[in-house]
């Protein structure tokens, strides 16, 4: 058995992928039924905040791209179900529920909400007070399991809220609006009127369908702006995956964050329609008109870090029928890092939450170069030929000349003086370092071959070739076996355009000799089919399962570059396949554990090295050797001989895995340690456990768990407290003798029986593994016992 064998799943348990954003049922609720008078609805009026003020700190933040772009004032409220609004009863038993908001002088209004349920059948909504410009419905698809939700902005300074629940589920609903966003600065097009409505951003800024832009059509459909937090304005970009699967992979700048990615709104395809752009000058852009709601909701972090100020997110309710109905494109990337090789870079943006710009600069006396800024790698681009960039742009994508990404903003000094930049620098964090990080375990995962130096951008409406079949993902052999029997699994999938209706699935050992596998179905077009092959054996030692498809519908493969697909496993002869599966609570530092044997022989450990044991000295860091990430799924595999074991975890900071409401983050850790089969064989026993806690568990053959049967002994139950009955009717009659041993094989008991079914009791039976011996006549059957006090 390996010392330390960590399979880590990066399971981030922070929300549940539901559905999209908002669903059209053709309007509110009170736009079509008989309800009380809007004026009898009661007013919820903001009380006002100093705009000088305001705008004084704007002028200075506004020259940073290091933080998201401010647009609107950031009320704090607690407007609920339970204590605002009227609610208004239906006829047909359904009720309705709206209060108004004020926020004097708006040019725009949204809110976020949290603790938010919406059951099946109901429908929030946002709209003006004259009813001409509406958000929603947000349904039970929005559910999310942080209960955040960020809304779209609605134009005007007064909106009604609304929500419509269902007589079936009356009285489960629930949400607070915790804070309402007065925006004081215009980035909707819907306001025609506004001064600066749209077009915030400086005179040299280009449009993405100027000239500049040729070329780019594809790049520019996977950039978007958020609006991250309610009040501020990021840029990223959708980033392809090497499975080319859709998964809505989402890449921006650390410095985006703060607080919870649950409320963010992703605003895609904002920019000037061609024809009407506004190309370097001091004209305004043009209003690209409806729809205004290709807007996503919510995001997960998978991957974040100032090293190169990089954030990988999954857009948590993307999906592919989504990204083809609105056109949206998976950029391309490039993780190879080698400086000379860049030559040009173009940056697609937002700048000051404006409709999409772009930029350009070259290479010409080495003006693109790697370098150092606030400690994290960057891209530095000493100016810009063409364009610039602005607060709002940070966490844009940079586009090697190859049209792939190679780094995301930061920050620099670049601006607009006139229509003309002022040749100030900008910088982006580098792709190239964050890979190592973590973000090319997503985006090059070894289920699709693993990892790359780039890939091109990846397009759901792109034209598909006739017969084309692919293996999308290896789903197993993947991580450790006991055994040399593995059974693969393939995620088969029909790239081509027509059906697919047979293939030949292709596998191997290590590159050895192939076996076949001959499929047929009947496979639509980017459909997908888990096939399980025919098992084989290999040796003990680290294996790559590889997998590849031929002849589709008999024909030959259009596209073979996406054909192929591996895995990597491990095989360890002997013992039996158990899991750890370890929860992290709110501050994965402070944890680490080990397993000794019943030798006290430390056997495995994980979590963080840096001399926790035995807990409590609170000294624990994020950086330490060994650091888990907090809440989250941490699983390792072992192949444990039969025996028993002690599975100590400790605690640095002296309060086990409890993650409580005091400690900010109301995330509890936990623990088990389970068997192929899933059977617990040991688990955590309080959760406010202290500096450490120490269980103990024992192995046995997994059949055996139930009912033990070695030939025609039958033993049960088992697991037992040290009472159990042993069954010998198949033995015909005669005496016979019944010894217990503990698993060294020492003498405990020994008694004879002349019954067919005998009950047996071990004394002062310890928690362990037993061997039982029935000899009659010439013969002896062995079997074993678990027993757990």
């Amino acid at each position: 058995m390996k010392q330390i064998l960590l399979s880590f799943l990066g399971t981030i348990i922070a929300s549940t992928s539901v559905l999209s954003q908002t669903v059209d049922f053709g309007g509110p609720i009170s736009w079509k039924r008989e309800v009380s008078d809007p004026k009898q609805i009661p007013l919820e009026i903001m009380s006002g905040f100093d705009l000088s003020a305001i705008q004084a700190e704007d002028q200075i933040n506004d020259q940073q791209k290091d933080i998201p772009w401010r647009f609107g004032y950031k009320y704090t409220t607690s407007i609920s179900l339970a204590n605002s609004g009227k609610w208004d009863e239906l006829p047909n038993g359904s009720r309705l529920w709206r209060t108004r908001i004020k926020c004097e002088g708006a040019m725009t209004i949204n809110l976020l909400l949290e603790d938010v349920y919406f059951p099946e059948g109901s429908r929030f909504y946002l709209f003006d007070r004259n009813n001409t410009n509406r958000v929603g419905a947000y349904t039970s698809i929005n559910n999310r399991e942080d209960g955040l939700l960020g809304t779209e902005l609605v134009h005007g300074e007064e909106i009604v809220v609304e929500y419509y629940e269902p007589a079936e589920v009356r009285g489960l609903g629930h949400f607070t609006i915790s804070n309402v966003i007065h925006g004081y600065r215009s980035l909707n097009a819907v306001q025609n009127n506004l001064i600066k409505g749209l077009n915030d951003s400086g005179d040299c800024n280009i449009d993405v369908h100027c000239p500049l832009g040729a070329g780019w059509e594809d790049q520019i459909r996977s950039v978007a702006m958020i609006v991250a937090g309610g009040n501020g304005i990021c840029t990223g970009a959708l980033i392809n995956n090497t499975c080319n699967d859709g998964t809505p992979y989402f890449l921006t700048a650390e410095h985006c964050l703060g607080g919870s990615t649950g409320n963010w709104a992703f605003r895609f395809n904002w920019a000037s329609p061609p024809g009407t752009e506004d190309c370097a000058t001091t004209a305004n852009s043009t209003d690209p008109g409806p729809p205004y709601d290709q807007t996503a909701n919510g995001a997960t972090v998978l991957v974040s870090g100032t090293q190169a100020d990089h954030a990988l997110l999954e857009i948590d309710n993307l999906t592919l029928v989504q990204a083809q109905d609105w056109n949206l494109f998976f950029a391309g990337w490039n993780n190879d890092d080698t400086e000379s090789a860049v030559t040009e870079v173009t940056g697609i943006h937002h700048p000051s939450g404006d409709l999409m710009k772009i930029c350009v600069a070259d290479d010409a006396g080495n003006g693109i170069f790697h370098a150092n800024n606030g400690g994290a790698a960057t891209w530095e681009i000493d100016a810009w030929e063409e364009g610039v960039t602005e607060p709002g742009s940070s966490g844009s994508p940079l586009f090697d000349q190859n049209k792939r990404i190679i780094g995301q903003l930061y920050g620099g000094a670049a601006a607009c003086s006139g229509t003309v930049n002022n040749g100030q620098y900008d910088y982006y964090g580098r792709l190239g370092v964050s890979w190592g990080l973590g973000i090319g375990d997503y985006l090059a995962p070894v289920s699709c071959g693993g990892s790359v130096p780039n890939t091109d951008g990846w397009d759901p409406n792109g034209p598909s070739d006739p017969d084309d079949a692919s293996i999308q993902s290896v789903l197993s052999p993947i991580g450790l076996y006991c055994s040399d029997w593995v059974v693969p699994q393939v995620r088969l999938r029909n790239a081509g355009g027509n059906n697919l209706t047979s293939c030949v699935i292709n596998y191997n050992i290590d590159g050895g000799a192939n076996q076949t596998y001959n499929w047929s179905g009947n496979l639509a077009p980017n459909a997908t089919e888990i096939v399980t092959l025919p098992g084989l054996s290999s040796g003990a030692g680290a294996h790559v399962l590889n997998a590849f498809t031929t002849n589709p519908n008999g024909t030959t493969d259009t596209d073979p570059a996406n054909d192929a697909s591996l895995s990597n496993y491990e095989i360890e002869l002997g013992g039996y396949q158990t899991t750890l599966e370890l929860l992290t609570d709110c501050y994965g530092q402070e944890t680490y554990w080990e397993l000794e044997d019943a030798t006290s022989t430390v056997i495995a450990f994980g979590g963080n090295t840096s001399g926790i044991p035995p807990g409590g000295s609170q000294n624990a860091a994020n950086g330490d050797p060994g650091a888990y990430p907090d809440n989250t799924l941490i699983e390792v595999t072992m192949c444990l001989n039969e025996g028993c074991y002690d599975f100590t975890i400790y605690d640095d900071w002296g309060d086990g895995l409890e993650g409580s409401a005091s400690w900010g983050c109301n995330e509890d850790g936990s623990y088990e340690i389970v068997n192929s089969s899933g059977t617990i064989l040991g688990e955590m026993q309080n959760v406010a456990f202290g500096n450490s806690e120490t269980i103990n568990f024992c192995v046995v053959n997994n059949a055996g768990l139930n009912s033990l049967k070695d030939g025609i002994l039958n033993i049960y139950p088992n697991p037992n407290n040290g009472s159990f009955v042993v069954d010998m009717n198949a033995f015909g009659s005669g005496t016979k003798t019944i010894r217990i041993r503990d698993i060294s094989g020492r003498l405990i008991e020994e008694l004879i029986s002349t019954h067919s079914i005998q009950e047996v009791s071990i004394s002062e039976a310890q928690t362990g593994i037993y061997l039982i011996e029935v000899l009659s006549g010439q013969d002896v059957f062995t079997s074993r016992v678990l027993v757990k006090n």
